[in-house]
């Protein structure tokens, strides 16, 4: 593309060449006339006057013809040039968009062309970076980065080489900043993208190298604790092992430490890692020796733990194995002057000068000298001398040489001790220990306490002896080595052994062939053998009788003690066998005696049923009009008659239904029954001895279930007893009030009468069998109406209460299962094969207790 003078040139080529066309034909056009006319003059018609013609019509045709084709070539040319001018301005504007995102972060991109020959496109970089600006030291990558990054780029960058693999590394150069480098491939050629870091990505690259740091920092631990001998483990914040060394795998013996993390295998058991537990979860470290099996050997380690946040770790050196530097002479380490401070015996350390060199926190306060003077360093002896002016040390006759010899000590002996009776009452246990430097270290221990617990004890054990010996029962105590250890006078009578063979604690075999003499029972001794000498990890205790050929019988128990001795026991149960068979005879007498008494009541009320039913059925029968007319006194002799049978009949049936209960006969008929219906033909039962007795009888049973499961004839007997009972003993003109609730899963009903109430040491007795009081009323029963309904009340799986004040009344409830299946009551229900329905004066008990 042409511009400036060169493209007007260009532009007026066509004309310059119309131009010349057009001077062409003119000059023809001239030649032609000049040389027409001279031939007009030799000739008038020549023949070549046509073929001139044509030529320069000719080219005047392809002059014109040129100058046309010029023209439409110039128009063109000035389209493809604004074309040309659009574009060019179009990519200028490109490419400064792009070389606006290329610096719109500061960043260094390199481009290697097909040729692979680099260019540097963009140089943004921070010079605080100190990456090289020049295209050479820029890919000498271990120039400007750290070894271990320059070697990863290195590795990336060969591979976008040879392989055109992309990558994406954060690195950090030998100054401690980060840079991101990016390579990719584009088309035939290679482009990398060096651009800073900050903000959260420059935290990131520093976290990152920090983790990596880190990596190699565990790496490295792990692999320095892998190579001890003594184990070592790590644990996540659940208490899980997450980590132990090989010596941790071979002392559980696991196949490696994966095996001991998948199956957490303990070195220690759960019980003696309390301690360190307690102290990690304090965040504080533990130090603590714990004994356990390593190599196949019981063996005491020196545990350390430490917390690592939620994390903790550990090891566990053996006892033995470690060697602590020792101290300077007569001079304690830091770490055992701590543990002295702890202990409760006082320490004294004096040099080979008789110089206090060491004390410790118990010394000032067993001795209560004042620790600033201590502190000077004062002499054994002047020592001695203060403690004497404070009269703290023990009277001595001569105490020069007393002195003499605590300083001093025993010149023969390198360790020694003493006891010191001090006038307050307390006993000093000293011992003296000289080191091969001539220092002596001093341990006072007050034995005070130990002294009176000795003598305490044996006190408790002469007491202990005096109490077996004056015991009826023979006491012996075998100790773990089956041998005799104590035993008491009865023991010795019993079986009839001298005093003199038990004290040389015989073993338990001997002891047995000594008892043989008295019995003779394999089975038996075999048995207290066993319990005497069974090694088991748990040893029970036995207990059994032995009845001797001379007609003796003994008890017997042994007892495991925690000592692992045993204790045996013998009693002679002779008089007390006896007097069992005695009580089992009478008892067997009694019982049968009580079976005959209901057989017979059993019987004799069975027989007086059929005659009384006679007597009320021919009173009826006389009562009847078909008879004929009675008199007024042969009609009260009528009704005398069949008030009393029908009160007869009413206890007879009731002793059937004692006798019937007792006999365990007696089966309830369940069913679901109308509680509104059971009330009703209850009070029918009493309505007209309530008429008679002008009383007032309330009914509520609106809180009540409406119905129940239960025996409906034996319930409406219970009802009727109750309230025969509160009619019996309520006085003329009062109240009786029957209710029933729902009282969780049972229903209860209640009888409240306003008599005469029943005395607190009567209560008890109201419901026992023939128990009838009048209590100041004209009521006289034959005492089993409440009884009776007990019984029933209980078969049913229910229960009885009675309240009473004296002189304010008496409240019966009784309570029925609503359900006896979900009750928990698995008593059947089957037809009742006795009683019938109660009625008037007739079959439950009218006289109540």
């Amino acid at each position: 593309m042409l511009s400036g003078p060169w493209q007007e040139r260009y532009n007026r080529i066509p004309l310059i060449v119309s131009a010349a066309a057009c001077t062409v034909l003119v000059g023809a056009a001239r030649a032609l006339a000049a040389e027409e006319s001279q031939l007009a003059q030799v000739s008038l018609l020549d023949a070549r006057g046509p073929l001139i013609v044509g030529i320069v019509l000719g080219i005047t045709a392809f002059a014109v013809t040129a100058a046309l084709g010029f023209l439409r070539a110039t128009r063109r040319t000035r389209l493809a040039e604004e074309m040309a001018t659009e574009n060019a301005e179009r990519l200028e504007g490109e490419l400064d968009v792009l070389h606006a995102i290329l610096s719109a972060e500061p960043q260094t991109l390199i481009y290697w062309d097909k040729d692979q020959t680099p260019l540097v496109v963009t140089e943004m970089l921070d010079p605080a970076f100190k990456v090289p600006s020049e295209i050479d030291g820029l890919l000498d990558f271990e120039s400007w980065l750290a070894p271990d990054d320059a070697a990863r780029l290195q590795g990336k960058f060969s591979q976008l080489r040879n392989a055109a693999a992309p990558f994406n590394l954060m690195l950090k150069t030998k100054f401690g900043a980060f840079v991101e480098v990016d390579g990719r491939a584009k088309g035939s050629g290679l482009v990398m993208k060096l651009r800073d870091l900050a903000g959260q990505r420059a935290e990131l690259s520093r976290i990152c190298s920090e983790h990596e740091r880190l990596g190699h920092e565990i790496g490295a631990s792990r692999a320095m604790l892998n190579s001890l001998s003594v184990p070592a483990w790590v644990r996540d914040g659940e208490g899980r092992l997450q980590w132990v060394n090989a010596a941790y795998a071979a002392a559980v013996e696991a196949t490696d430490s994966s095996d001991v993390c998948e199956r957490q295998i303990e070195l220690f058991s759960e019980t003696q890692r309390g301690d360190g537990s307690g102290a990690l979860e304090k965040g504080e470290i533990y130090r603590g020796r714990i004994a356990s099996s390593f190599g196949g050997e019981q063996r005491t380690f020196d545990v350390t733990m430490v917390p690592l946040g939620a994390a903790n770790a550990g090891i566990a050196v053996a006892s033995g194995e470690s060697v602590e530097a020792s101290g300077p002479t007569g001079a304690p380490r830091e770490d055992h002057t701590r543990t002295l401070n702890r202990i409760a015996t006082a320490v004294a350390v004096f040099s080979k000068r008789q110089v206090l060199t060491y004390y410790n926190q118990a010394y000032l306060e067993l001795w209560g000298i004042d620790g600033d003077w201590l502190a000077e360093g004062p002499s054994h002896g002047q020592i001695l001398d203060r403690m004497r002016e404070d009269r703290i040390l023990p009277e001595q006759a001569d105490y020069r040489a007393w002195k003499k010899k605590q300083v001093e000590g025993e010149k023969a002996e390198d360790l020694w001790e003493d006891w010191w009776h001090l006038p307050d009452g307390r006993s000093i246990h000293v011992l003296v220990d000289r080191a091969q430097d001539g220092s002596q270290t001093f341990l006072y221990e007050d034995a005070t306490e130990r002294l009176t617990l000795e003598s305490r004890y044996n006190s408790l054990i002469q007491v202990q002896k005096e109490t077996l010996d004056n015991l009826q029962e023979g006491v012996v105590v075998f100790g773990s080595d089956g041998r005799l250890k104590l035993f008491n006078r009865a023991f010795a009578r019993i079986w009839k052994l001298e005093p003199q063979s038990l004290s040389q604690q015989p073993h338990i075999d001997k002891l047995i062939d000594q008892c043989r003499v008295l019995l003779d029972d394999d089975a038996a001794w075999d048995e207290v053998k066993t319990a005497v000498t069974s090694i088991d990890h748990e040893r029970r205790s036995i207990d059994g009788e032995l009845a001797r050929p001379d007609g003796s019988q003994l008890a017997y128990a042994s007892l495991p003690l925690p000592d692992g001795a045993t204790l045996l026991t013998y009693v002679d149960i002779t008089d007390a066998k006896r007097a069992e068979r005695a009580l089992i005879e009478r008892n067997e007498a009694l019982e049968a005696a009580g079976r005959l008494k209901s057989t017979f009541i059993s019987h004799i009320s069975y027989e007086m049923r059929v005659p009384l039913t006679n007597i009320i059925g021919f009173s009826e029968l006389l009562a009847t009009p078909a008879i004929g007319p009675l008199t007024d006194r042969q009609q009260d002799y009528l009704t005398d008659i069949r008030s009393s049978s029908d009160t007869l009949l009413a206890i007879i049936n009731d002793i059937l239904d004692l006798a019937t209960i007792d006999a365990g006969a007696l089966e309830l008929r369940r069913g679901e029954i109308d509680l509104k219906d059971i009330v009703e033909a209850a009070v029918l039962g009493v309505r007209d001895r309530i008429q008679s007795a002008k009383l007032l009888l309330d009914v509520d049973i609106a809180d009540a279930p409406t119905k129940f499961e239960a025996d409906a004839q034996r319930v409406r007997q219970v009802l009727y007893n109750l309230l025969a009972n509160a009619v019996g003993f309520s006085d003329e003109g009062g109240a009786i009030i029957l209710s029933a609730r729902r009282d969780g899963e049972m229903v209860a009903f209640t009888v409240r009468d306003q008599g005469v109430g029943i005395a607190p040491g009567d209560q008890e007795a109201v419901f026992e069998r023939f128990e009838s009081r009048a209590r100041g009323s004209k009521h006289r029963g034959a005492g089993l109406g409440l009884s009776i309904a007990k019984s029933l009340v209980e078969l049913h799986g229910g229960d009885v209460k009675l309240d009473s004040v004296l002189g304010e009344g008496t409240t019966v409830t009784v309570r029925f299962p609503i359900n006896h299946r979900r009750a928990g009551f698995e008593r059947t229900s089957q037809e009742s094969a006795q009683g019938e329905a109660p009625k008037e004066g007739g079959d439950a008990s009218s006289a109540a207790a």
